[in-house]
C-alpha cells in the first residue's frame, strides 16, 4: 500500500484471552476520529433512504440515483449548517 501513498488505518480488536494494549487503544482512538465522521454520513443517508438496494437496471441509472441521494444529503446538510428549517 505504501507505494500508492496510502496508509492502512484498521482498528485493532481484542480477543477473549488477549486484551488490547495501551498503544492499540490509543491507535483505535485516533482512527475512530475520522471513522465516525465518515460513517455519520452513510448512517444519515441510510436513515433517509430506508433501503440501500438500488432498484434500477444499468450503471448509468444507478449512478444517477446515487448522485441524487448524495445531492439530497448535501442540500439537507447545507440547510442545517446555514440555520434554515428543514422538514
Amino acid at each position: 500500500m505504501a507505494s500508492v501513498g496510502l496508509e492502512g488505518n484498521i482498528c485493532s480488536k481484542g480477543t477473549r484471552n488477549k486484551a488490547l494494549n495501551d498503544e492499540e487503544k490509543k491507535q483505535n482512538r485516533e482512527y475512530s476520529k475520522t471513522r465516525c465522521r465518515v460513517e455519520h454520513i452513510f448512517g444519515a443517508m441510510y436513515q433517509k433512504a430506508h433501503d440501500q438496494v438500488l432498484r434500477v437496471i444499468g450503471l448509468v441509472r444507478a449512478r444517477a440515483q446515487i448522485g441524487l441521494r448524495n445531492l439530497a444529503y448535501n442540500m439537507t446538510r447545507y440547510c442545517y449548517l446555514a440555520g434554515a428549517k428543514v422538514l
